[in-house]
């Protein structure tokens, strides 16, 4: 897979660092901020690649997520800002190199789950880590075109075999 651009670097970075200034800045539990993060107005801005655009601060960009949601204190658990840091940027790069919204990412890879994937891949480039954790979970990657026209020809085939 081609590693990341300059623009897409600095979205995985922007990304990350709204994720390990959470840890300080919010009062509810991590896994918490991961999932209004991903259901956000913030995380839509990343996903159409005009948030680096925009002016706003991490502070600002806590604020948002809060006005959304609404301030909490919900929950315990709290990541360390680097195992944050990490699931911000790879979620990111998940996001870019599948083509997938945040909400879709979040899906795969709940605040639950990514956390177990920074003990193993935290260490490895951020495009080889990524492509592992979705061949974890069987992501297939090829288009709707293909997959039909795969359908397609096991039908034409099968149906020629009953001739």
């Amino acid at each position: 897979m081609m590693p990341l651009s300059f623009i897409e670097l600095k979205l995985c970075q922007a990304q990350a660092k709204i994720f390990e200034a959470s840890v300080t800045r919010t009062n509810y539990s991590s896994p918490i901020f991961i999932r209004r993060f991903a259901y956000s107005s913030i995380a839509k801005s990343f996903d159409d690649r005009v948030y680096l655009y925009g002016f706003d601060t991490t502070e600002d960009v806590i604020d948002i997520i809060n006005n959304e949601f609404g301030e909490s204190d919900y929950g315990e658990i709290k990541y360390s800002p680097d195992q944050m840091f990490w699931i911000g940027y790879i979620y990111r790069c998940l996001s870019i190199k599948y083509n997938l919204s945040s909400k879709s990412v979040y899906k795969l890879f709940n605040a639950r789950e990514i956390v177990k994937y920074y003990n193993i891949y935290h260490t490895f480039d951020i495009v080889d880590a990524a492509e592992r954790m979705m061949e974890n979970v069987n992501y297939d990657n090829s288009s709707n075109q293909e997959k039909a026209y795969k359908v397609a020809k096991r039908l034409f085939y099968a149906k020629k075999s009953c001739l």
